[in-house]
């Protein structure tokens, strides 16, 4: 019996929506882009409309998920969460990245949420403890500090940056 907790069902559940057909997991090793049928089709997510959106009623779930898809070197769901604002920010790099972030060491082995500050019902400020290692074991633990709003009933991440 496996037993998973709700909050990393729910996390893995959302970005198993998101891993859908049609989604990409990263540009593939030819280039920006991939054939289907005879189709070619772009390596970038393309834009859902607002009706197509998954919602995060929490800024806990939104936070969770982002640490799923810094967990699975995931740029598209990162920035799946991200504000329109940080999307245009972050769009030219997860491209020059092939939408794959993360080495292969060090790997995030977990993440959690370790702190929830309310600045008013539609911002918060989320702290999460990132945990790597290596082959050479355990890395020192890095904390992440998320900031998000509410944008049409669904929480979005308008910056990350790292704690000292």
């Amino acid at each position: 019996m496996i037993l998973i907790s709700k909050r990393k069902l729910a996390a893995t559940l959302i970005a198993g929506v998101l891993l859908l057909p049609g989604i990409a997991l990263g540009a593939p090793d030819n280039g920006t882009v991939i054939q289907s049928n005879g189709k070619l089709l772009s390596a970038m997510p393309l834009p859902a409309p607002e009706s197509k959106r998954i919602i995060l009623p929490t800024a806990f779930q939104a936070a969770e998920l982002y640490g799923f898809g810094l967990q699975h070197r995931n740029a598209s769901i990162q920035y799946s969460i991200f504000s329109k604002e940080l999307k245009k920010v972050m769009y030219p790099q997860f491209v020059e990245l092939n939408w794959v972030t993360g080495v292969s060491s060090p790997w995030i082995t977990k993440y959690e949420v370790t702190k929830e500050t309310v600045i008013d019902q539609n911002s918060e400020v989320i702290e999460m403890r990132i945990d790597s290692a290596t082959s050479n074991g355990p890395e020192p633990s890095m904390l992440l500090t998320i900031a998000l709003v509410k944008d049409h009933n669904s929480w979005v991440i308008t910056g990350v940056k790292p704690n000292p």
